[in-house]
């Protein structure tokens, strides 16, 4: 079967390289959620406190401050497959450490060298993906895509416990790698470039512009806003309906209603924007909407269907925001700039939701936690608002 050319085997062969990136972020949705999963039983075998429990989960996300910028540069040198493979092995390999590990610390340095893996894939699958859809149908792969990560959280939040009670800590670390591997034999195997696309000339690379990497911190911070909502939300959600007499267990279960609406949501918004051809539209209601809905919260008296409705209105947005960069990023820089654009993402979300955890201590209250969420998706609007002036205005450039 040939590939070439934009007729039926093109359409195919896009839609099976977003399955193949879709498996690999749905791998690594999987493995961050492991050390949460099984924080329990590593509290009881190794006797490690909720600091250090916080410590090995936020040491997936943490190298990616240092790695973000790098990968975009590293995947134009020896090429996406190949960086990202590595990407894959070295989280095969933390994994592993961290499934034989006789200490905390070996756990610890085990999941800091898998999330070195994982931020190469975060960076450079957002530029693979790019490169097959950013002609045609962007908003929908890239929702597809987006859902992959939250769907591996999900699957783990729904699993890993379980089978961690049911055999051991060690076995769920081990399911989580050989996913990863599958992932990365799928990758190896099947992914190649889109036809037509010129390969990277590493002796003369075109460079990133002053104008490039405004447009990627641009977008970058408004996609970090985006998320550190939804996380403080998802994180301080639960505190909410405690503070209004509901258990743990269950106050925890009704928020985690509002992912499984994301999930849900989130392709709807991009098959809405792609095939109604209105991307603005499905991203200013969304965000409005769930401001709305977000402002609303801690002041009405049963807040579980406004979740519910905020996680469906949020994630319509989500794929034409997770868009912005891609829609405007020359193909020669898209490695470097979605290096620049998640550089944000990596270095200004574990600050925003200190700050909102830091507003709960002052305050003695979750609302204001709340309204610092529904302030950072007005930043948010606002900020999209300015990219979309910007885009219009600076369209020859791009």
């Amino acid at each position: 079967m040939s590939w070439r050319g934009e007729g039926d085997c093109m359409v195919v062969s896009r839609w099976f390289m977003l399955a193949v990136l879709f498996a690999a972020r749905f791998a690594l949705g999987y493995q961050f959620q492991s050390a949460g999963s099984v924080a329990p039983f590593l509290m009881r075998d190794f006797g490690i406190d909720y600091t250090q429990v916080g410590l090995l989960v936020g040491g997936f996300i943490l190298p990616g401050i240092a790695i973000s910028l790098p990968s975009g540069f590293l995947g134009r040198r020896f090429g996406d497959k190949s960086v990202v493979t590595a990407g894959m092995a070295l989280m095969v390999l933390g994994g592993a450490i961290a499934s034989f590990a006789p200490s905390y610390s070996i756990i610890l340095f085990g999941h800091l060298l898998a999330g070195v893996g994982g931020a190469i894939l975060i960076v450079l699958m957002s530029k693979m993906l790019t490169d097959w859809f950013a002609e045609k149908e962007l908003h929908l792969g890239n929702a597809i895509f987006i859902v992959g990560w939250p769907a591996g959280i999900a699957a783990g939040q729904a699993t890993q416990s379980f089978l961690a009670e049911m055999t051991s800590w060690q076995f769920v670390f081990r399911l989580s790698i050989v996913l990863v591997a599958l992932a990365l034999v799928l990758m190896a195997a099947f992914y190649h470039r889109p036809p037509g696309l010129q390969p990277d000339a590493p002796e003369r690379p075109q460079r990133l512009r002053w104008q490039d990497i405004k447009i990627a911190c641009l977008a970058g911070i408004t996609w970090m806003f985006l998320n550190g909502a939804y996380l403080v939300m998802l994180s301080f959600g639960p505190s909410l309906f405690i503070e209004r007499g509901i258990q743990v267990a269950q106050a925890s279960a009704m928020v985690s209603l509002m992912s499984w609406m994301t999930i849900l949501a989130i392709p709807l918004g991009g098959h809405l924007a792609t095939h109604y051809r209105v991307p603005n539209i499905v991203m200013v209601g969304g965000l409005a909407v769930s401001i709305a809905l977000g402002a609303a919260l801690p002041f009405v008296p049963y807040p579980l269907v406004f979740f519910l409705l905020f996680g469906f209105a949020f994630a319509t947005a989500v794929p034409v925001v997770g868009s912005l960069a891609a829609e405007v990023f020359d193909p020669r820089v898209r490695g470097p700039g979605f290096g620049v654009y998640f550089l944000w993402y990596f270095g200004g979300m574990p600050a925003l939701i200190a700050f909102a955890g830091l507003l709960r201590d002052w305050t003695g209250s979750i609302t204001a936690s709340i309204l610092f969420a529904v302030g950072m998706l007005v930043c948010c609007l606002l900020l999209a608002g300015v990219f979309r002036l910007i885009q219009r205005r600076s369209a020859p450039a791009f």
